[in-house]
């Protein structure tokens, strides 16, 4: 699976795009973030909850990696064997979180 990230996003973040195995990825859910919980658990990146959330946070889960603005159109992807234990990542206005959800754990499944 790729998670191709814009390069204004690489910049906010400090990271590039990702390449995950499908063997790694345990499977995403739908989620609306404000950022607020995240504000002093940054490890690199920013931190502006409601305009910008990018970058690399401890959280009890583990590390994360967040990439979103507002937060009304995200999703959250569990990973194994990865860094991260989660991306939660936010979505063009264009796009259908559920079906992407649902395609996503459907590849996970096999």
């Amino acid at each position: 699976m790729t998670i191709a990230l814009s390069p204004a996003d690489k910049f906010w973040s400090m990271h590039g795009s990702f390449h995950i195995p499908l063997a790694h990825v345990t499977g995403a859910e739908v989620v609306t973030e404000n950022g607020w919980h995240f504000v002093w658990n940054k490890l690199i990146g920013t931190n502006a909850p409601g305009v910008k959330i990018a970058g690399t946070y401890f959280t009890g889960d583990g590390i994360i990696f967040c990439d979103f603005g507002n937060g009304t159109n995200c999703i959250e992807i569990a990973t194994q064997n990865e860094r991260y234990k989660k991306l939660i990542v936010e979505l063009d206005p264009d796009q259908d979180r559920d079906s992407i959800v649902a395609q996503i754990n459907t590849a996970a499944t096999r």
